[in-house]
């Protein structure tokens, strides 16, 4: 979790220094990511992208690192959460959520995503412009 990166980050900058930026999809609203560990592009997303609003965290399995944030120019109190064992259904959630207009970027974490479910989030994200990152197991 962002957690542990300040860990591996404490020394570097806090864009790792491997990143390379133009390798990031700029134009793709939904970032699915199969390492779990790898927050080097929301890292990225969270630090130059322009939109000032609200960073929702939904169902992590830890609780991020406030501090790693502030400390990375991040205003803490944009970010929120919602822990995961309030969460039945993510996919669910995350489409309502990023239907509600109300956050610049929400960051999930599931099992599995289908291209199925991955199509419909995209809709859900280009109709109000808001960046998703989904970590997914397999």
């Amino acid at each position: 979790m962002i957690s542990t990166l300040i860990k591996t980050t404490q020394t570097n900058s806090y864009v790792l220094p491997n990143y390379d930026l133009k390798t990031a999809k700029a134009n793709s609203l939904v970032n699915v990511h199969y390492q779990q560990n790898d927050y080097q592009a929301l890292l990225a997303q969270l630090q130059n992208g322009n939109d000032q609003g609200w960073i929702l965290f939904l169902a992590p399995p830890g609780k991020p690192n406030t501090q790693f944030f502030q400390q990375a120019g991040i205003n803490k109190n944009r970010v929120l959460m919602i822990d995961s064992n309030k969460v039945n259904d993510n996919l669910a959630l995350l489409s309502t959520l990023l239907q509600s207009n109300n956050y610049c970027t929400v960051v999930t974490w599931v099992n599995e995503l289908s291209e199925e479910a991955r199509s419909l989030i995209e809709k859900d994200a280009e109709s109000t412009n808001t960046s998703c990152f989904i970590y997914c197991k397999h």
